[in-house]
């Protein structure tokens, strides 16, 4: 998939998730940021931990705390990213959920992102 493009006068959102989980620790941390294009203004980031998370789950709610950013803005395009093949490919509907918790967690996502009807996930490889 090419990388979306922006025009010079639009105006869209963008955010981006992350996810990391530990056994040993039994835990996983996640963060969001919200930019404001084309200016790229930090709107809001954060991070937070949760007890027993996988990191995919960790993924999940990153990306459902980007979400949690944007009930208050107005509603134009948005672009998603994150690392996570595996979260992009299956909020994208390219592969089936599988996982009982991870099938809630993207139910959730795909509910919050129905007052976003322009949106587009886009896969950033890890380095």
């Amino acid at each position: 998939m090419l990388p979306p493009t922006v025009e010079l006068d639009e105006k869209l959102l963008v955010v981006s998730f992350d996810g990391s989980a530990c056994v040993k620790r039994s835990g996983g941390a996640f963060s969001a940021v919200v930019w404001s294009l084309p200016e790229w203004t930090v709107i809001s980031a954060a991070s937070m931990y949760k007890t027993d998370l996988t990191v995919n789950e960790a993924e999940y709610h990153g990306m459902l705390l980007c979400f949690d950013f944007l009930s208050d803005l107005d509603r134009g395009r948005l672009i998603v990213c994150g690392d996570s093949n595996l979260v992009i490919r299956q909020m994208r509907g390219k592969i089936e959920c599988k996982a009982p918790s991870l099938k809630l967690l993207r139910q959730k996502a795909m509910e919050r992102l129905r007052s976003w009807p322009d949106h587009a996930f886009f896969h950033v490889k890890r380095d």
